[in-house]
């Protein structure tokens, strides 16, 4: 029996590896002096004006040298505002040394990210890929190295298979695959699983290839982002002022919002079982204890209001005296598509509902939307969103208002925001956040608001869980998209600041506190 935890740090490198490989590309493929200053072991600085010399994007490098950090291959110390110290550790730069391996494989992006079995032909460059594979294991030996090109390989392939229904596994575990699969793309999907021993010689599944099988959403979400890896190159020397741009539909462009929520929708069934447990605890007090109802900032497409409309009517003492004391139901979303779909979603379950078009960084319009159409106020309800927070607008705090020596941070995170390419320091985005809870306070003071969010963690606290932490790949695809996951600490301490407090009885972090990656609160004043 093979060590399943043998198989998860591979998953987790393979993950690493999918989300490393365009940054590291990119930086060795310009001739800079950066480039050489990383293939040697010796300090240098990293400053806005030497990046503007270079014709770097400081806060986009400032990112990419963070996910080197964190996979332990430099050091990287905050001087302040303005300058950044690095010095390149042994693995980093054997690492550094062979980028041209990375680059190798680079060029596969632009196919792999919209990867398709149905296409007949994708055989074609799948044989190419592995051709090229084969031959690095053939000359290549270190292992950080090879797993991260397995990752590009089998992420994708299985995030492909997965989302469109390409094969099943019989009772005897042989592929059986669609009818419209061509038979060179069923051979080259075999070739791809002998060559990780996902199947034996008879054409069966091994334990470790269906131990990767059943996770293939665990690569979805990072996978999502290679339309993002695959512009590196402008994330880090060009205008950036477009890269996050929508098309005439109003689709992202930046990432594949399907492929990511599917991705993502294993993890959130976890997450929503322990909202249930504060939502349960709420709409069981006394009835005059009770909010009228539920706001979800950022409904997207309404399954969260669905299924807690629906543990309410069954478990709790609200659910038997909805007559008496109706639920209100209401989904918030900037995104008009989203709010439509909700709409649909809530319809299709007959739950009577309130649309609202709303930006999670102005409540005081949302509340005032609320009570002028609906006549009902935001406070009067309990608030609840998911992974929304990380992803507002950012604006620059008005620092002037808060006295800067009682905030501290320990924060190494960075962070991009798209206005001039600047490296800022950490306590400029902690300040952003405890503006964003401040002005949230007055509508969720009488019941609360539940929040799941994302987290990053220190640099050295991943180089020491490589294999057992997601950190390094949400750094990248939240980084590079302009998003704010900040450390958990850090979190926790702005809400104070902002004159929140989490409630210990319903606090839940993930995969456990000292690594936490996402977690639970519920706030209150």
């Amino acid at each position: 029996m093979i060590d399943k935890k043998i198989l998860r740090f591979e998953l987790f490198r393979h993950i690493d590896g999918i989300a490393l490989i365009a940054p590291i590309t990119a930086i060795f493929n310009k001739d800079t002096k950066l480039h050489n200053l990383l293939r040697k072991k010796q300090e240098f600085t990293i400053s806005n004006n030497n990046v503007e010399i270079e014709s770097i994007n400081g806060d986009y490098l400032n990112v990419t040298l963070r996910l080197f950090e964190s996979q332990g291959w430099l050091k990287r110390y905050l001087n302040d505002k303005q300058s950044i110290n690095i010095i390149p550790t042994d693995e980093g730069i054997d690492i550094f040394n062979n980028s041209s391996i990375y680059s190798e494989f680079f060029i596969y992006f632009n196919f792999l990210k919209k990867l398709n079995f149905y296409n007949s032909d994708t055989y074609i460059d799948l044989n190419k890929l592995l051709n090229q594979y084969d031959n690095l294991i053939k000359r290549y030996s270190n292992q950080i190295v090879i797993k991260h090109i397995e990752g590009l390989i089998i992420g994708s392939t299985l995030v492909s298979i997965g989302m469109n229904k390409i094969l099943e596994i019989d009772q005897n575990k042989k592929l059986f695959f669609n009818k419209k699969i061509s038979n060179e793309n069923q051979k080259v999907i075999k070739r791809i699983f002998q060559t990780f021993k996902f199947i034996d010689e008879n054409g069966r599944m091994t334990e470790k290839g269906i131990f990767f099988y059943k996770r293939s959403a665990a690569y979805g979400v990072t996978v999502s982002y290679m339309p993002l890896f695959s512009k590196i190159e402008t994330l880090l020397f060009n205008d950036t002022s477009n890269i996050l741009k929508r098309d005439k539909s109003g689709n992202e462009l930046h990432v594949n919002r399907k492929m990511n929520v599917w991705g993502s929708g294993g993890a959130h069934k976890l997450y929503f079982k322990k909202i249930d447990e504060i939502v349960l605890e709420i709409f069981n007090r006394p009835i005059g204890l009770q909010p009228q109802g539920l706001a979800d900032m950022g409904c997207g497409d309404g399954t969260l209001l669905i299924h807690l409309h629906d543990l309410i009517v069954k478990k709790t003492l609200r659910g038997k005296h909805l007559d008496k004391y109706p639920l209100h139901i209401i989904g918030a979303d900037f995104n008009e598509e989203a709010l439509e779909v909700t709409g649909i979603n809530l319809n299709k379950n007959n739950i009577n509902h309130f649309l609202v078009k709303a930006d999670i960084g102005n409540p005081t319009k949302f509340n005032t939307e609320l009570e002028e159409k609906h006549n009902i106020k935001l406070n009067d309800l309990l608030s609840v969103r998911s992974f929304l927070d990380h992803n507002r607008i950012f604006e620059m705090p008005k620092l002037d208002n808060f006295d800067l020596k009682k905030i501290t941070t320990k924060s190494t995170a960075a962070f991009c925001c798209n206005e001039n390419n600047k490296i800022y320091e950490p306590i400029i985005f902690k300040v952003s956040l405890v503006e964003h809870f401040v002005k949230w306070k007055p509508f969720i003071s009488k019941y609360g608001l539940i929040l799941l969010e994302l987290h990053t963690i220190n640099p050295n606290l991943c180089r020491n869980n490589i294999g057992k932490t997601l950190a390094t790949a949400y750094d990248a695809t939240h980084g590079y998209s302009n998003q704010y996951i900040i450390e958990y600490e850090d979190f926790i301490d702005a809400a104070r600041i902002a004159g929140l407090e989490n409630d210990k009885m319903f606090e839940f972090n993930f995969p456990k506190k000292e690594l936490t990656t996402v977690s639970i609160n519920l706030f209150s004043t």
